[in-house]
């Protein structure tokens, strides 16, 4: 019998399935798939909890591994006429210089300067976020994990919007829509 004609197809195989793993964990993210993606918001009016979304976001930057997460890098643009705060005449008034201004400034934008990995899956992220002309540095925590061929970041994090002029005029007044918004994402990314 010969052994080695028996023990070279083994050991082939035996590398695959260990190689395998590695292989798997070593993907590289830099595809955001929008379809698969949201981000989604929350405020209070009057002491009414309220819901919204954005139906358009794209990545002009996306590189994410996750044996390197300090490398890291995102720009996330959100079409700010995609917002659906619940009911037509919101989204109507968002439009106007009080709120949104969307003729002069259509997109929100978040641009990335550093991840950190804060152990067991979750991270932070940290950038600029500029919406209607004003940027202020936030700090977001997320998890993270690969499912399938695709890698899934959740996080969220809180923003004042008078620190971006949202919200002016008689509508500066927080006890009838709260400074603080809420923004929730659920971002899908491939290879």
């Amino acid at each position: 019998m010969n052994f080695n004609a028996v023990l070279r197809p083994a050991v082939f195989a035996a590398a695959l399935a260990l190689g395998a793993p590695a292989a798997a964990l070593a993907a590289e993210y830099t595809s955001l798939d929008s379809q698969a993606s949201s981000i989604t918001f929350g405020y209070s009016q009057m002491n009414v909890k309220m819901n919204g979304s954005f139906g358009e976001l794209k990545a002009t930057e996306l590189n994410f591994d996750p044996a390197r997460p300090e490398e890291a890098k995102v720009v996330i643009e959100v079409a700010l006429a995609s917002i659906d705060a619940g009911y037509d005449e919101a989204n109507t008034e968002l439009e106007k210089d009080e709120w949104l201004a969307l003729a002069a400034h259509p997109l929100a934008r978040f641009e990335s300067s550093k991840v950190e990995d804060l152990g067991n899956g979750t991270y932070q992220v940290t950038g600029d976020l500029s919406i209607k002309g004003n940027t202020r540095q936030i700090s977001a925590p997320f998890t993270f994990k690969e499912e399938g061929d695709a890698g899934v970041f959740d996080g969220s994090f809180t923003f004042q919007r008078a620190d971006f002029g949202i919200g002016e005029g008689q509508w500066k007044d927080f006890s009838i829509v709260a400074n603080d918004i809420e923004i929730t994402f659920h971002v899908v990314a491939r290879p």
